[in-house]
């Protein structure tokens, strides 16, 4: 554990589901895919909201996939860490870095931190709301869009999502017939 200057922006990576065993483990569902993201020394903040983070700083000293649930779930010791209720204390918070060690993402790809809160309208000009979660699905993201008239979910498909603009703040859909 260490103190920290505030980063400029966080980008949350992961979110800790709780305590592992009883020498200050803990599990985190990863969000991110960045390789090397959780390797031994890296720091990471940790924040309530994966916004605002709070003033500690954590080193990790030991990480390991969980290998029955997949690579998404890490068992992570931080620097300092010996005991349960140290690990239990941090259960439900963010793990994030400064946006500036996100790496830049390929040509017409966007992380899930750039699309959050992105005003979403229809080709037709109807506003229908914000983004406010990404639904990881097997076979493409959905866009969960909510502050319009009713909540809609947007496939993250190229025939369905048709501009993302993240300067201006906006993503432009054609939703097919039935997701209204």
């Amino acid at each position: 554990m260490s103190d920290s200057s505030v980063p400029h922006g966080l980008v949350a990576v992961g979110r800790i589901i709780g305590a592992h065993g009883v020498e200050g483990e803990i599990r985190v569902k990863a969000t991110s895919d960045v390789p090397g993201r959780f390797d031994e020394g890296t720091r990471l903040f940790v924040s309530e909201d994966g916004i605002v983070p709070e003033k500690r700083t954590y080193r990790i000293d030991k990480s390991r996939t969980t290998g029955s649930k997949g690579n998404d779930v890490l068992i992570i010791l931080f620097q300092g860490f010996r005991d349960r209720d140290q690990a239990l204390r941090l259960s439900g918070l963010w793990l994030c870095v400064d946006q500036s060690d996100v790496p830049s993402a390929e040509e017409g790809e966007f992380f899930h931190y750039q699309l959050i809160g992105l005003k979403v309208r229809t080709v037709e000009g109807e506003d229908l709301g914000v983004v406010e979660e990404i639904l990881v699905t097997g076979s493409n993201d959905v866009y969960v869009v909510t502050g319009g008239e009713k909540e809609v979910l947007v496939p993250a498909l190229s025939k369905v999502v048709r501009e993302i603009d993240i300067d201006s703040g906006f993503m432009v859909v054609d939703l097919p017939e039935g997701l209204r």
